[in-house]
């Protein structure tokens, strides 16, 4: 149960934000509650100095300085002739300049012959000093032992300016309420640690202007609390798992196995057997088993995972294999259906749009023994197994832990194996933070090398012109980041404008993204593995699961708005043959350096685990318990990248916790479990109500 001051947090914007228009846009762009607002993190703190003479005056330097208004002269903005107000400074004159439409306003703020202190960047333009739109600031927000005033910048959203989020957060600063404190391990640490309230007070006031420094003792405790939060629900949940009892299985299978060995067209590699005999063993223990299986592109998890489900299916039990896409699906689905009619076990498909749903949802409540293959359609509520016992999720990112519970909760005593055809940042942010057992994979069946190039669209000829040359003896990809023109500036990198250009330049060309009906996907797809295609332009929705063996080149065009590890899993979709692959990265110039540094990274690394861990670094790990990919939505306060003592501190203490305390039934666990409530973690406070 939360206390009071959780509570008060949660409380709604409308009596605290003025102004229908600005309450109405922080609502959808920000959140509702005080919560949202005082977790709206500023991303950067400018000071400004105060000066009293013209010789303190330096180019390019951020200054305070107190005026009198001497005149304004109107712009035109059609013309490019700016809004320009004249000022004096110690009897010399400079001209504050707005490049706006709308400067009506400035009269009322700018009063002629009054006195003002102003903020902003000096520049000189001819021999004169200007300030391009400057802010009008309280002498009495000064600090007086520095000397300066700091300007807290804030991601603008919606038309919100920084401004106006600061103000609006300053609003609700007085009321946060005081928490009880539920730390010990950090305080021990770091004896000086300011109260929760006092470092959401310091870091939205910017009094330090080393505020949001990594070693700011503010920002280092709330980071804390975030991660604590984090390890303690993690912790709650895999405890509550971990109390529950798999079922038992068949501990002799090696006869099945052997002969669905003996079926494939390849060796098992080393590291396969390895994994087999790691998750059959995490199988057989009394309790469940969740647990990762990841690997390099191409290192063959999907047999891995087959050869576990028929351990489970050996023993007269239903597996479900969930795709995030009906293409997978029904790939995986094609190859394992001739395999397992030869060991005499049912293979089922269900997708969305198949035609006989009806038929096979009757097979999946009435049948034992066997493997469902399907997308998001398995987790329709009306989808009933007979006896379902094992879980396997392929490319787990693309789900969400909701989605995870709802598949595992239509069976008994369930284990789940979650499989990631790339370590992508998010599933190395789950083995870092210990939320599952791993496996890893990264072994490869094939020996083939890919080869990969930049090349700015410049010198886009000149890769058609290759590309002429080399289709004559395989297949290509060619990726796009969208569809249509109709959504970007620059449009040469859409699947429409590409496939214009290319259709003059080759026969066999054809088209694939994620918005074409299944039946046209698959027959794009067929026609591209019979070789009726050569050349197919596709969105990344052929970044996993396409298994095309003469295939050796991809080009992927705009390459810099992809992540590492995305455009890792993009390249292994070539060099899966007997012949080495080509991956031709295509950029627009200018670059910006944090594109350049990707790409170069991306061109001189081919191992996955390393670019996860560089990506997981510039892109972030998404959310953990949630299903965003990249970006640090998640994590407000922490960063894996700079926090891993912190990381390893909190996962120590949430044992220590949950071994002392398992119901947080004390003072302090109750003080914990606003901790919870505070981050959202109200999924594992369910866990611990329902014991």
């Amino acid at each position: 149960m939360q206390s009071t001051s959780i509570k008060k947090i949660y409380s709604n914007i409308d009596s605290i934000i003025s102004g229908e228009k600005t309450r109405k846009s922080i609502k959808e762009n920000i959140g509702n509650t005080l919560k949202d607002l005082i977790f709206y993190m500023p991303y950067k703190i400018v000071s400004a100095y105060y000066c009293n003479a013209w010789n303190d005056l330096e180019n390019k330097k951020k200054v305070l300085i107190k005026v009198r208004v001497n005149k304004h002269y109107f712009g035109f903005p059609r013309s490019n002739i700016p809004y320009r107000i004249s000022v004096i400074f110690d009897n010399k004159t400079i001209n504050l300049v707005f490049f706006s439409k709308y400067t009506g306003y400035l009269k009322s703020i700018y009063k002629e012959g009054e006195d003002i202190t102003i903020s902003g960047t000096l520049a000189t333009y001819g021999k004169k000093f200007q300030i391009l739109h400057p802010t009008v600031v309280d002498l009495n927000t000064i600090n007086p032992e520095t000397n300066t005033i700091n300007t807290l910048f804030y991601r603008q959203k919606g038309g919100l300016k920084s401004s106006i989020i600061h103000k609006s957060i300053l609003k609700t600063l007085p009321l946060i309420p005081e928490i009880e404190e539920w730390h010990s391990r950090f305080k021990e640490r770091y004896p000086l640690m300011p109260s929760w309230k006092e470092a959401l007070n310091n870091i939205h006031l910017g009094n330090d202007n080393n505020i949001l420094e990594d070693s700011s003792i503010h920002l280092l405790r709330l980071a804390y609390d975030e991660i604590l939060a984090n390890q303690l629900s993690l912790e709650i949940i895999r405890n509550s798992i971990n109390k529950e009892k798999s079922n038992n299985y068949n501990k002799d299978s090696k006869n099945i196995i052997s002969k669905f060995i003996n079926c494939l067209e390849f060796n098992l590699t080393i590291d396969q057997r390895k994994n087999v005999e790691e998750i059959i063993k995490d199988l057989n223990f009394d309790n469940k088993m969740l647990r990762l299986l990841h690997g390099d592109v191409g290192s063959g998890k999907t047999i891995v995972a087959l050869i576990s489900a028929l351990h489970v299916i050996n023993s007269g039990y239903q597996v479900a294999f969930l795709a995030p896409t009906e293409i997978l699906a029904i790939q995986h689905y094609n190859f394992v259906k001739k395999k397992f009619k030869q060991l005499n076990i049912n293979v089922f498909l269900l997708t969305a749009s198949i035609d006989n749903k009806k038929q096979i949802i009757n097979k999946i409540k009435s049948d034992e023994k066997n493997l469902v293959i399907g997308t998001h359609a398995l987790l329709q509520k009306n989808i009933i197994f007979k006896n379902l016992s094992y879980v396997i999720i392929d490319e787990q990112h693309r789900f969400g832990v909701n989605q995870r519970i709802s598949i595992r909760n239509k069976g008994k005593k369930v284990d789940m194996l979650l499989m990631s055809a790339t370590p992508i940042p998010r599933t190395m942010l789950l083995a870092n933070l210990g939320d599952i057992s791993v496996s890893t994979v990264k072994q490869k069946p094939f020996n083939t090398k890919i080869n990969t190039i930049l090349k700015s669209d410049r010198n886009i000829k000149k890769v058609i012109s290759f590309i002429k040359e080399k289709i004559k003896y395989g297949k290509v990809f060619w990726i796009c980041p969208y569809i249509d023109s109709s959504t970007q500036e620059n449009n040469s990198s859409s699947i429409e404008e590409r496939y214009k250009i290319l259709k003059s330049s080759f026969d066999e060309v054809g088209y694939l993204h994620g918005k074409l009906p299944i039946e046209e996907k698959n027959q794009v797809l067929k026609q591209f593995k019979d070789g009726k295609i050569k050349l197919l332009i596709s969105t990344v929705v052929i970044e996993v699961g396409i298994d095309i063996p003469d295939a050796n080149i991809i080009i992927i065009d705009h390459a810099d708005r992809f992540g590492l590890a995305q455009t890792h899993q993009l390249r292994g979709r070539v060099g899966r043959g007997e012949n080495n692959g080509t991956c031709i990265l295509l950029y627009k110039e200018p670059l910006s350096e944090t594109a350049k540094e990707r790409l170069i990274v991306i061109k001189n690394s081919y191992d996955g685990f390393e670019l996860s861990e560089k990506d997981l670094i510039m892109r972030g790990g998404g959310e953990i318990l949630g299903k965003n990919q990249y970006g640090y939505e998640d994590f407000i306060f922490f960063d894996i990248s700079i926090h891993q003592d912190l990381l390893k501190m909190a996962t120590l203490e949430a044992t220590d916790i949950l071994n002392n305390d398992p119901n947080l039934a004390s003072d302090r666990g109750k003080k914990l479990i606003d901790l919870l409530y505070l981050f959202e973690k109200n999924k594992a406070i369910d866990f611990i109500s329902a014991g």
